[in-house]
């Protein structure tokens, strides 16, 4: 009966390996803290141990975002911005999440007008029509749905990590070669979602769309322990 209950068990962790709903994930990056939010694309960012999920909907031209970072400390930020000149920095109209003195999420919109300084400010060149925090186990996520201008088809994306937050307002992060280099171009027209018929932009709470399901590491660690338990049977 035990050697029964192995083989079927061990069948069972084989398809979930393999099952497109695993393989969508971004491989490198950790996993998204909103187990159950669905979105048509994942990106590996290049740089700080990061990654993008989205789902753009070019019929009322909405871009759906979970950015992920590890923090570099407990009172530290992340951030994800378009910068709408150039693929740079200097310019990039940000979202920065970090945690209030009371425990609670914050995001908040800033324009990164120079390498010392920046400004809170909602005058952006796009508009955030929803956006939260969170936060698990030393790794932050950004969830935010934007809507672009409609003859927007590249994202210069900027991504980034701080060390501190002090009175309320973010330090300048390192100058590292790793924080230096995380900047990029995110194409929307390669987005999974198609036409927008199949897809729509996800709510940032937690929405489903028809993506692929993104797995916790603690689902993973989990069933890895039932698997543990079934050959000691």
């Amino acid at each position: 009966m035990g050697s029964l209950l192995q083989l079927h068990f061990i069948f069972l962790i084989a398809f979930l390996l393999i099952s497109p709903a695993i393989s969508h994930n971004c491989s490198s990056s950790p996993a998204l803290i909103s187990g159950n939010t669905h979105f048509a694309d994942c990106t590996d960012l290049p740089s700080l141990k990061s990654s993008l999920h989205w789902t753009y909907n070019p019929t009322n031209s909405t871009l759906s975002i979970a950015f992920t970072a590890p923090l570099p400390s407990s009172n530290g930020w992340i951030s994800w911005g378009i910068n709408p000149t150039h693929p740079g920095m200097i310019g990039t109209e940000s979202l920065i999440a970090f945690k209030a003195p009371n425990g609670s999420m914050i995001v908040n919109t800033y324009n990164l007008t120079s390498y010392k300084s920046i400004t809170q400010s909602d005058k952006l060149s796009f508009k955030v029509l929803d956006s939260k925090a969170e936060y698990s186990n030393g790794v932050m996520q950004i969830l935010a749905t934007l809507a672009l201008p409609s003859n927007m088809t590249t994202v210069n994306q900027v991504w980034q990590i701080g060390p501190m937050v002090k009175d309320g307002t973010p330090v300048a992060h390192m100058f590292d070669p790793d924080n230096l280099k995380s900047k990029g171009t995110l194409n929307l027209a390669t987005s999974s979602s198609g036409d927008g018929k199949n897809a729509t932009a996800p709510a940032p709470a937690g929405g489903r769309g028809q993506s692929s399901r993104i797995w916790s590491n603690n689902t993973i660690f989990y069933v890895f322990f039932m698997f543990i338990g079934v050959l000691f049977l």
